[in-house]
């Protein structure tokens, strides 16, 4: 008989302090708390490694080093093809079907990235997409992020819907509903990479198109990262625009950037179910997002949210226009995103998970 052990294989380490990493924190919690043992097999357990395509290799040594039986392995979807063959039940956890993301890239579909060259058409797809479809297709069961990536494997890799569970990000809940005080200057919230697949160039022409209007407001960018310098962002808009940048930041910060702005703003082309926009709707902020993946599944146009069609800055342009000179819409929307992202907290939407794994091992 299996012992009462999860394995969890990703090369995102679990941790509070990433998006990624801190979904798994809560499952880990969560296994935890009915008795299972979760091991997490990351970059830290197996070590050093030249390139990113080696880490499956490693952790399936790693994995063998450990001598036990798991009742289940749950492995991120680009390691997921060595995994798929072992008697050991397999669950894939995908946040964003790779196979989707790539096609969207290959046909030109997003903004300021370019269609891949020859030898990206090589590199990438080689050690990355072949391993992560070879999982999608063979695995026990799927764990997918929206119901855009759902359709996508049932119809792509002919899985039933029987075998995918569509799972839900979560939120802290602690930070409750506030109205702003009236302001003289309202701030719009960026909280993302800064990279083209987060729509920056959609973001960046709507922007400019307000600007272009006379309209005030504040930019605050958060979570950008360290590839980027600040300047460099400063310098993609228009000039004498007040923007602040955070290029990191610890979860405990979160909220106090949030408690700043007065509208979110996500302008992605392509996400799994993003924890930055359920974070801003928990605290009454009016959202702004693109009509596609996850967004879509949580935001109800104009009720709890608004949406707009990925790469239409102009808008986008009006949306922010609607919503900065509209305290009540920015009150409406911002009261019904509060009220129902209540059903996504972190241990409710975790014991979901763990619900399922369990009941199909």
């Amino acid at each position: 008989m299996s012992d009462k052990i999860i394995v969890h294989i990703s090369e995102v380490d679990v941790s509070l302090n990433s998006g990624m990493g801190r979904v798994e924190w809560y499952w880990k919690k969560a296994f935890e708390n009915r008795g299972y043992t979760f091991i997490h097999i990351g970059p830290k357990e197996v070590g050093p490694y030249k390139h990113p395509g080696i880490f499956p290799y490693k952790a399936k040594q790693y994995l063998a080093g450990l001598a036990i039986k798991p009742v289940a392995l749950i492995v991120h979807e680009p390691a997921a093809g060595y995994f798929v063959n072992e008697k050991i039940l397999c669950f894939v956890e995908s946040h964003g079907v790779e196979q989707r993301f790539w096609e969207l890239w290959k046909a030109g579909r997003i903004d300021g990235l370019a269609v891949p060259s020859f030898k990206s058409t090589i590199l990438f797809p080689l050690w990355r997409l072949f391993f992560a479809n070879k999982g999608l297709r063979k695995a026990h069961k799927l764990l997918l992020l929206n119901n855009e990536d759902s359709e996508f494997v049932q119809s792509r890799f002919q899985r039933k819907s029987d075998d995918i569970f569509v799972f839900d990000n979560g939120v802290d809940l602690e930070a409750a509903f506030e109205l702003k005080e009236d302001k003289s200057e309202l701030t719009v919230l960026y909280n993302a990479s800064w990279i083209p697949r987060k729509g920056i160039t959609t973001l960046i022409k709507a922007i400019s198109i307000l600007k272009d209007k006379g309209i005030k407001f504040r930019l605050l960018l958060i979570g950008t990262g360290t590839h980027v310098a600040k300047q460099e962002i400063l310098n993609s808009f228009p000039p004498d625009i007040d923007i602040e940048v955070i290029p990191t930041f610890n979860k405990e910060d979160e909220i106090g950037y949030l408690r700043k702005a007065d509208i979110f703003v996500l302008p992605s082309f392509y996400e799994g179910k993003p924890l930055s926009l359920l974070q801003a709707m928990s605290v009454g902020l009016c959202c702004i997002t693109t009509n596609t993946c996850g967004q879509k599944d949580i935001i109800n146009d104009g009720e709890n949210g608004l949406l707009f069609e990925i790469g239409d800055y102009e808008t986008l342009a009006k949306q922010l226009y609607k919503v900065l000179s509209n305290k009540e819409l920015r009150k409406k929307t911002g009261q019904n995103a509060s009220k129902d992202v209540a059903k996504y907290g972190w241990e409710v939407v975790s014991s979901r998970v763990v619900d399922y794994v369990l009941q199909n091992c």
